[in-house]
């Protein structure tokens, strides 16, 4: 047996015995409380705005879970969809550029940063946090071209958790 393919095999196995996590098609799903995830992307959303500091208009929803993709019916994660508005698009922009800096500073690490694969090719920044829990994507939306939009522009941000079992 090759060394990865020992450590592999037992990973998954002290996984299964030990964690009590699931596994489908080598994905681990670590048990976790749903309530302290949903409470964790809370407060990992608070977390977010502070550093961003902006004094706009939020958005009021709550954390949600949905089930991850490629796992059984019972892994899920938690997601936080918001939003900063009603502020001039050259504010929010200068807050997104700033959070470039402020998230690694913050202990976070950037693993995407640019435009997405839209045909808007909106800048979009997502950043993983240092407990490795949480990540966020943030999307600076210009709408100053559109007539029929309701805010000039925003900043959408999603907190996602990484994928666990229910306990």
């Amino acid at each position: 047996m090759t060394s990865r393919l020992t450590w592999t095999v037992s990973a998954l196995l002290a996984c299964a015995l030990l964690a009590g996590c699931s596994t489908v098609e080598g994905k681990t799903a670590d048990v976790r409380d749903g309530a302290q995830m949903l409470a964790g992307a809370q407060r990992t959303s608070s977390q977010v705005l502070d550093m961003i500091g902006l004094k706009g208009k939020v958005t009021d929803g709550p954390p949600l879970p949905l089930p991850c993709e490629g796992y059984e019916a019972e892994v899920e994660r938690v997601d936080h969809p918001w939003s900063i508005y009603d502020l001039p698009y050259e504010e929010l922009e200068r807050a997104y550029a700033r959070m470039r800096t402020t998230l690694p500073a913050k202990g976070w690490k950037i693993t995407q940063d640019g435009p997405d694969e839209s045909a808007a090719k909106t800048p979009t920044l997502r950043a993983d946090a240092p407990d490795g829990d949480y990540a966020v994507e943030l999307r600076l939306m210009d709408n100053r071209k559109h007539p029929t939009a309701k805010t000039e522009a925003l900043i959408s941000l999603t907190v996602v958790s990484r994928c666990f079992r229910p306990s």
